[in-house]
């Protein structure tokens, strides 16, 4: 096999060349900016950062033998410069003399196991502060890893694996939403709801369908999005009334985006139903939804903020995402930039263009840093919204700081 002890920019740039990619391709393919590729090929003898070494390995390492076999070349051609000894590149390459194997561990352990379940929400809370790019190599990576393992599981064993299987795939979804990628977050959710029925787990099932109705949501189908979200309130059992509420709520925000107003609304009265009902706010034990929201009072408040907004209800609109953002934790980083943007929108409803430029500003800072392209084109669609002001200095300078994204 191939292994690379230590990349610097010229083994970066070969495995680039060895995939036949762009470095814009390859900066996708990462999940990293173009300019950070650009910056290791023009300090070729330079250390890359041990993130950065991360998402190399797992490229190299999910390469196929074709692309391995250019890698290797590539390598033996810069062993052989003088410039590249003089450099002295910190690599070690093995060629691969048998056929490719996985090279990770053939037998899912209890503690295997238990490693990838508290790995899946330290990565939960990662997403929030870094955003999808950063994340989703990472994350496929461990998918396509647990894939290989349920080949060699059976019984309990092979139900464990598909269900922590089915949370990878379901979040590798959601990564692929906010990257911008909503072909790549359908097949990942479908994967992922494949898994969860196939491991007998039915709240992993009904909060994968929840997902998948808010990514119908995200790509303007609200009418396909209440479906979705209505066959997870099915069940009625204790164990899924967090993801009932939930669900409850993607429902009303799908109703919402389908100009359904009394059906949004009567969506919303199930849900705070059952959170006054008690069971929904804390949740039980291995509920697939732990990590993923805030706490649930606020969560309404959110859906409930999204509904005024798609019906077009100004004045309530600029309340209720007011009133989120000052209550929204710290570390909800790339949420908030995702409220802020429609905070904006709030106040175009209201017809309030200085303002809104003012929280759009904000929004879209945070939307580069983590990478949010979700973000970024509900921003650029605010955009079109304040055309009929483009004449006033806010909302010009807006837009050119829109203009310099990529």
């Amino acid at each position: 096999m191939l292994v690379v002890s230590t990349w610097n920019g010229r083994c970066a740039a070969s495995l680039r060349l060895a995939l036949r990619m762009s470095c814009d391709d390859f900066a996708a393919h990462l999940g990293v900016s173009t300019r950070g590729v650009a910056k290791w090929e023009a300090q070729p003898t330079g250390e890359l950062a041990l993130r950065t070494q991360d998402l190399l390995d797992v490229a190299l390492t999910r390469a196929n033998d074709e692309v391995r076999a250019r890698f290797a070349l590539k390598m033996e051609e810069l062993a052989g410069q003088p410039e590249a000894a003089s450099g002295q590149p910190s690599l070690t390459v093995v060629p691969r003399t048998h056929p490719p194997t996985f090279d990770g561990p053939q037998q899912a352990t209890p503690e295997l196991l238990d490693s990838l379940r508290a790995g899946l929400r330290h990565h939960y809370t990662s997403d929030n502060l870094l955003g999808p790019r950063a994340l989703l190599p990472v994350i496929t990576a461990h998918a396509d890893s647990i894939e290989r393992l349920a080949q060699h599981a059976g019984g309990k064993t092979l139900d464990d694996l598909l269900t922590v299987g089915a949370g990878y795939a379901e979040f590798a979804g959601w990564l692929s939403q906010d990257s911008g990628d909503p072909a790549g977050a359908i097949a990942w959710y479908r994967r992922a709801l494949e898994w969860a029925e196939a491991g007998q787990d039915d709240r992993m099932a009904a909060f994968v369908m929840t997902r998948r109705a808010v990514q119908a949501i995200g790509s303007r189908n609200g009418a396909l999005a209440a479906r979705l979200a209505r066959v997870s309130l099915r069940s009625d059992s204790p164990e899924t009334a967090r993801v009932r509420t939930i669900a409850a709520q993607t429902e009303a925000v799908g109703h919402a985006v389908h100009r359904e107003a009394s059906e949004a609304d009567r969506a919303l009265g199930i849900a705070e139903s059952l959170l006054s009902e008690g069971g929904a706010d804390v949740p039980e034990d291995g509920d697939p939804s732990t990590g993923r929201y805030c706490d649930m009072g606020l969560y309404l408040n959110i859906s409930r903020a999204k509904v005024h907004l798609e019906l077009g209800r100004a004045e309530e609109a600029v309340s209720a995402f007011t009133t989120v953002l000052k209550t929204l934790p710290p570390d909800y980083h790339r949420d908030r930039g995702q409220y802020l943007s429609r905070l904006a929108q709030a106040y175009v409803l209201a017809k309030e263009p200085d303002v809104a430029c003012s929280h759009a500003e904000e929004s879209l800072a945070i939307a580069v840093a983590t990478g949010s392209s979700r973000t970024i084109n509900d921003l650029r669609h605010l955009s079109g919204q304040l055309r009929p002001w483009a004449s006033r200095p806010a909302v010009a300078h807006f837009d050119a700081l829109l203009a310099t994204t990529a």
